[in-house]
């Protein structure tokens, strides 16, 4: 879960590898949470930001979120594209 929500997110930034996003992380947050991080991203890649379907909408972090913007962007570019057509 921290690798793929780490990625995802947008903590890391071009992680090929759990090891480079580990590294990247522990680089950048204070050792003194690193073990309750590590526990963040875990539930929160268990509980929210799923694999397959993640609950952007109940996140708390989706303002912050490199993935949630660009689905956003996505969505906006759908609903311009379905606008076209009915125009």
């Amino acid at each position: 879960h921290v690798f793929r929500v780490s990625s995802r997110i947008g903590l890391v930034r071009n992680a090929h590898t759990p090891l480079a996003a580990e590294l990247q992380l522990s680089a950048n947050i204070p050792s003194g949470l690193i073990h309750k991080a590590h526990h963040w991203l875990i539930l929160h890649g268990r509980y929210i930001c799923t694999a397959r379907k993640p609950s952007c909408d109940s996140c708390g972090v989706s303002a912050f979120c490199k993935y949630f913007a660009e689905s956003q962007k996505k969505k906006d570019k759908d609903v311009f594209k379905q606008k076209l057509k009915g125009a």
